[in-house]
């Protein structure tokens, strides 16, 4: 079998049986399988994460990251490989990490001369934080290791496109909880009760006040309130509100300073309205900083592969992605993968219904990898 078709097949499999975070069971018994018929000696080191390591000639070792896990996503999708797992889809293609992954590892385990050791790191719970990653970490999936590389594939982003980016990458992924306590009384009779609804109201409009008056406009930083649950009948006022939201920062300054005017902006409240509060601030996957120089390998693969027209320089994302704690321990770097196709009508973004990818892209993918650890382990 072509290593292009081996790709689409074990991606369409992944596909087809996609499961959630730390669940990846038979994913990773079906990792397992591959890699073994492949006579290497795969090593489970979480209770779904997998190394393996492919021994060549040379002294450095450069590791390469594929994510395992699903999202509790319903399928839209009218293909063939649909998801069979009612509730879970991999809609945001950790499928074809994978797949490209073990296409990679085909690739390599076919060569004579590799000129060091390629580590394959099977990650789960990308999707979950706190996330796998530190987990493999803890249990030795860098020990050793010299450099790492890994990749994320994007529906919406056009087939053939490379994205590279030489330092910030991907931002600090925050997360709080807010918990109020007024006092519920009739709708008729305001006077009588404490409105957490109403103080919501102002405490949200004075949260989205800090980026927008208090941060440095030159310096990223989104503030976004997710859920806000509240209330149970219209002719009562309410008196538990629960907000939810995210933080996305570049400079952990503003990290601090964010979480901490939350916290002050709570306490005025606490004062004006005489509520009492909970405020949970939950620090999530760190900055993904790329090494500048690794990076450059990673580009000048793409291009080669891709062309040098098709290599891309974005701003930095503000996704979070536990591959930053990798790249905190060992240098490395991280790029994106277009895999839509706007004439064949798959252009939905990661996380929907309708991902998907044109399947031409894993080749690609597959082969950046593998020339880039090569390039790598001969530096």
């Amino acid at each position: 079998m072509e290593v292009e078709d081996y790709i689409i097949s074990m991606r369409r499999y992944f596909h087809e049986y996609p499961e959630l975070s730390f669940k990846e069971y038979k994913t990773a018994d079906k990792i397992e399988e591959e890699l073994k018929k492949m006579g290497l000696s795969p090593k489970r080191i979480t209770e779904t994460g997998i190394i393996c390591d492919i021994r060549g000639n040379g002294s450095k070792t450069v590791a390469i990251r594929a994510d395992m896990d699903a999202l509790p996503v319903q399928e839209e999708n009218n293909i063939d490989y649909k998801s069979k797992n009612p509730g879970v889809m991999h809609a945001c293609g950790h499928d074809t990490h994978m797949a490209m992954l073990l296409g990679v590892a085909k690739m390599f385990t076919e060569q004579n001369n590799i000129p060091g050791t390629i580590r394959l790191i099977f990650q789960p719970a990308e999707e979950n934080p706190p996330g796998g990653a530190v987990e493999m970490i803890k249990n030795g999936a860098l020990d050793g290791v010299d450099y790492i590389i890994g990749q994320h594939i994007w529906g919406n982003k056009d087939m053939r496109k490379a994205y590279i980016y030489y330092h910030e990458m991907m931002a600090n992924a925050d997360r709080f909880v807010i918990k109020l306590t007024g006092k519920g009384g009739h709708g008729s009779a305001p006077q009588d009760a404490i409105d957490v609804i109403y103080i919501s109201g102002h405490l949200i409009e004075m949260i989205h006040n800090i980026v927008s008056r208090e941060i440095d406009p030159q310096e990223a930083a989104v503030i976004t309130i997710g859920t806000i649950n509240a209330g149970f009948r219209f002719n009562v006022i309410a008196s538990h509100a629960e907000l939810t939201g995210t933080v996305r920062t570049f400079n952990n300054d503003t990290q601090a300073k964010i979480e901490r005017r939350i916290k002050e902006i709570l306490e005025g409240l606490k004062l004006t309205y005489r509520i009492d509060y909970e405020y949970d601030y939950i620090k999530g996957y760190p900055v993904l900083i790329n090494n500048e120089e690794v990076s450059r390998i990673i580009e000048k693969n793409a291009a080669e592969v891709l062309g040098q027209e098709n290599i891309v320089h974005p701003k930095p994302d503000m996704g979070g992605e536990d591959f930053a704690y990798y790249l905190q321990k060992v240098p490395g770097a991280y790029y994106f993968l277009g895999g839509g196709n706007r004439e064949k009508g798959i252009y939905s973004p990661n996380h929907s219904p309708t991902f998907n990818v044109d399947e031409r892209s894993l080749k690609y993918g597959a082969m950046i990898l593998k020339k880039s650890a090569e390039d790598l382990l001969k530096k």
